[in-house]
């Protein structure tokens, strides 16, 4: 039987760089980025485009998990349509594959990462999502 593969959640803004991510990720992580609109205007290193190029064959964009109301902290986390969005990443753990979430949120309990890992959770009790931040990366890097 093959072990369950970990999910990590992280949020760019709370990252010192991006190669302290990479570091993380070179260990067979595949990253998920679930923003709605996967552009960074003020840190072009994390739109889609950075991301592919830096991180394929292990970078998938899933909109479907995007908040559509992420540009108003005054409307309610609404994911586009998490049912789809999670149908692919729960197979993928479920076959042992290490998994992070990629939002640009530094604090995971007001982003919509959050709602998704525990969506996740449901489908995948033995899940216990961990929340990165660049205190607690280091902690998670082989060396």
């Amino acid at each position: 039987m093959t072990a369950i593969g970990k999910l990590y959640t992280v949020g760019y803004a709370g990252l010192q760089s991006i190669e302290q991510l990479q570091s993380f990720l070179a260990q067979n992580i595949f990253l998920v980025d679930i923003r709605y609109y996967p552009s960074s205007r003020w840190q072009p290193e994390w739109s889609r485009k950075q991301l592919i190029e830096r991180f394929a064959p292990n970078y998938r964009h899933i909109r479907e998990l995007g908040n559509i109301n992420y540009h108003s902290l005054n409307l309610p986390i609404q994911l586009l349509d998490a049912k789809q969005g999670i149908s692919w990443i729960v197979p993928m753990l479920q076959q042992g594959q290490d998994m992070c979430l990629l939002c640009a949120c530094a604090d995971w309990q007001r982003c919509h990462r959050r709602e998704v890992a525990n969506l996740i959770q449901r489908e995948q009790a033995d899940i216990q999502p961990i929340h990165l931040s660049k205190e607690n990366l280091a902690c998670f890097v082989s060396f």
